[in-house]
């Protein structure tokens, strides 16, 4: 009888310490759900929330840096032609952001040097495509010879190249920049165009003196693109430079300096912004545009004339065409033109 007891007790002591292992079991395997759960959890605000901030920083990073390069690029080409002493001049593009280790890849840009204007002019001195030719045309006129530039007044049209930064951000709205007739343009995937570098045009009117300045910059050179993870070199050459006044060109029967009209057409692609640049930058001299005021702007395109003010639809469309910008000034009493040619090209090495 007694050892029929101490059995039963000493099977029960057993059962009892396997129910004591089975709860502690259970309790780390619910722990261990716990802990995969915290860590899926902190894994998943990593990769909605960390991740792109992380890259969202990255990508502003290179497109500043790509505006810096421009800058840098256009003061280049400025101090070229402006002083005539910087032959050659090179500039690094990094065109490719940081990236999150395993987690994002690196987001990468497309630099594009191309020909401007491929179709060629009319005998009227008008783009024979206008959606898609960038060039530049200055003229000073007198109206007393019904617009002709000679022999008195200066005339000249010339087509350019144009160099274009694509940059197709992920988790940063895609921007895309041009450098075109000396300015640089910003085109968001939003629609907003604005004038990042302004071409060296000053408008000033001071005593009664109209005086206007402003510059025709002609890039030339083969057409190329770069897209690849890294840098890469663009150098500027330069191939001409002069400068055009009207001193001396319209005067009266007794040598005394006469008025005249002052007219500059270019092709852009990016019309909202250079609308806006010129019309602010006109009207903080000369006012509002109109007759009234002796100045406007005309704005031509592949399907005829447009007015303003400008819709979004027009801003859309001018992002993939190129538009005709025409400023006049009339009454104008001196006017200076730096006239230059320069070589861009990519260089062979890279980073």
């Amino acid at each position: 009888m007694g050892e029929r007891l101490r059995a039963r007790s000493r099977s029960g002591f057993r059962h009892s310490r396997r129910l004591r292992r089975d709860r502690r079991g259970v309790v780390a395997v619910i722990g261990t759900l716990l802990s995969l759960l915290v860590f899926f959890a902190l894994f998943g605000v990593f990769l909605t929330q960390y991740v792109p901030l992380w890259m969202t920083q990255n990508e502003s990073q290179l497109a500043n840096g790509l505006v810096g390069s421009l800058a840098t690029l256009k003061s280049g080409v400025d101090d070229q032609y402006l002083l005539g002493d910087i032959p050659s001049y090179s500039v690094p593009f990094t065109v490719s952001s940081q990236s999150v280790p395993l987690f994002a890849q690196p987001t990468v840009a497309t630099l594009a040097y191309l020909a401007g204007c491929t179709s060629g002019f009319s005998a009227s001195g008008t783009p024979v495509t206008i959606a898609s030719c960038v060039f530049q045309s200055v003229a000073y006129t007198d109206p007393a010879l019904s617009g002709d530039p000679t022999p008195h007044g200066y005339g000249s049209t010339a087509p350019t190249n144009y160099l274009a930064v694509s940059v197709p951000n992920r988790y940063y709205p895609p921007v895309g920049y041009y450098f075109e007739n000396d300015g640089v343009l910003g085109i968001s995937s939003t629609v907003h165009q604005w004038m990042v570098l302004p071409p060296p045009i000053n408008v000033s009117k001071t005593t009664g003196n109209l005086s206007i300045q402003t510059s025709q910059l002609v890039l030339l050179g083969n057409a190329s693109s770069f897209t690849s993870v890294g840098s890469k070199e663009v150098s500027s050459h330069l191939l001409a430079r002069s400068q055009v006044s009207s001193v001396g060109r319209f005067l009266t029967a007794s040598d005394a300096a006469r008025a005249f009209t002052f007219t500059m057409t270019m092709g852009v692609y990016g019309l909202c912004g250079w609308y806006n640049y010129l019309e602010n930058t006109t009207a903080a001299a000369l006012g509002s545009p109109g007759a009234s005021h002796g100045w406007w702007l005309n704005i031509t395109s592949s399907a005829g004339s447009v007015t303003p003010p400008l819709s979004q639809a027009t801003c859309i469309a001018a992002a993939s065409s190129t538009y005709d910008l025409k400023l006049t000034v009339l009454s104008v009493n001196y006017a200076v033109s730096f006239v230059a040619e320069a070589s861009i090209s990519f260089n062979a090495g890279g980073l």
